[in-house]
């Protein structure tokens, strides 16, 4: 039975190219993505200064989520992706990065009432 999942990347643009990097992860990287490995969506959020006790070591939060019942199969996807060329990567990207898949938990989520 497929599961939702949800990629979470932590990231850095390189120093003094965040204009490029968000060009190159806005309108390039999110399709590439996409297309090559079946995430319904991709959506980068950028932190805002001084709100992490953690020093600030990722600028960015990167976000995919996808319905799957073989989640090794989608991250292998992704892997042959980027070795082909056919998922790019930029200079404009900073190491080092940061990448896990998440499973979501049955009745782990709570709203506001």
């Amino acid at each position: 039975m497929a599961k939702r999942y949800r990629y979470i990347a932590l990231v850095n643009a390189a120093p003094g190219k965040d204009d490029e990097f968000n060009e190159w992860h806005t309108h390039t990287h999110m399709q590439e993505v996409l297309d090559a490995t079946g995430f319904e969506y991709s959506q980068r959020l950028r932190l805002v200064p001084g709100t992490s006790g953690e020093g600030e070591k990722y600028g960015y939060l990167i976000t995919m989520e996808i319905e799957t019942d073989d989640p090794q199969g989608v991250m292998a996807r992704m892997g042959a992706a980027v070795e082909s060329g056919e998922i790019g990567l930029s200079d404009t990207l900073a190491p080092p990065t940061w990448a896990g898949l998440f499973e979501e938990i049955p009745g782990a989520r709570k709203e506001h009432t």
